[in-house]
């Protein structure tokens, strides 16, 4: 993203049956301060699992995307721009 402000991803493993998998992914962001891994301890739905999210996040605007969703490089920009 190409925004300018503090920027904080939060990350919601709600209990993946290919932890494995995704395990190598969360150590790549685990040193980085603006990335938050939440491991819930089993699957609990996609409702609850952003619940989780929205718990531990701090900030004046919270975006919500699914894991399969590609954003634009500007998007955060543009809704901030549109929230001020």
């Amino acid at each position: 993203q190409d925004y300018e402000g503090e920027l904080r991803v939060y990350v919601v493993d709600d209990g993946s049956a290919n932890r494995d998998v995704v395990g190598p992914v969360h150590k790549i962001y685990a040193n980085d301060a603006r990335f938050s891994i939440i491991l819930l301890a089993r699957n609990v739905g996609k409702r609850k699992a952003q619940i989780a999210a929205i718990r531990g996040s701090s900030g004046d605007l919270v975006l919500n995307v699914d894991s399969d969703t590609i954003l634009a490089a500007d998007v955060v920009t543009k809704l901030a721009a549109k929230m001020r």
